[in-house]
């Protein structure tokens, strides 16, 4: 895993921009719960402290804040913009999985799990997002135990569902390949 230092040096790297921390920004943040699954049900409160843990970056249109294969240790939530997610397939083409749109998040899995990133993300248009380094997380679940545990419940959710989504495309495309 990398450092925190090395994930903002990274940042910087390609061209974002550190705005400071997420706190002052709890409001905005918190107006997106109704497009956020990691966020639904929380209370301005619980938004405004786990704003806490978070620093606010932005970016132009064109960054693309996280890398198919590299290591990572952090997640974003969009908060402005929107987010183009590729995955290369066997032969090395990118193709589109998903578009992602403010109050949703991007590399929870890594964050989770420390793993190389699946995909890569590419802002389709200038973008601010909040960062959760996995340092934070973890001060979070120390910190803040009952709200820690209860967005870890929603990322474990958020995760089964894309599973569950995958598994069912898969299903599909198997079917197609044996008909053909």
């Amino acid at each position: 895993m990398t450092s925190l230092t090395s994930y903002q040096d990274r940042l910087r790297h390609i061209g974002c921009r550190y705005e400071g921390s997420a706190a002052p920004y709890a409001p905005q943040i918190h107006a997106l719960v109704s497009r956020s699954p990691m966020l639904e049900d929380r209370t301005v409160d619980e938004v405004r402290r786990l704003a806490l843990y978070m620093d606010l970056w932005s970016a132009p249109a064109g960054t693309c804040v996280i890398t198919e294969g590299e290591p990572g240790d952090f997640m974003l939530l969009v908060i402005g913009g929107s987010v183009e997610v590729v995955k290369r397939d066997r032969w090395g083409m990118a193709k589109r999985i998903a578009i992602v749109r403010p109050g949703e998040t991007l590399g929870e899995m890594s964050m989770l799990d420390g793993e190389p990133r699946f995909a890569s993300c590419q802002l389709l248009e200038d973008a601010t997002f909040a960062v959760l380094h996995g340092q934070h997380f973890e001060r979070l679940i120390n910190d803040d135990a009952p709200l820690a545990s209860r967005i870890l419940l929603k990322l474990n959710r958020m995760l089964s569902q894309r599973l569950r989504q995958t598994g069912a495309k898969l299903v599909a495309y198997m079917e197609t390949m044996r008909t053909n």
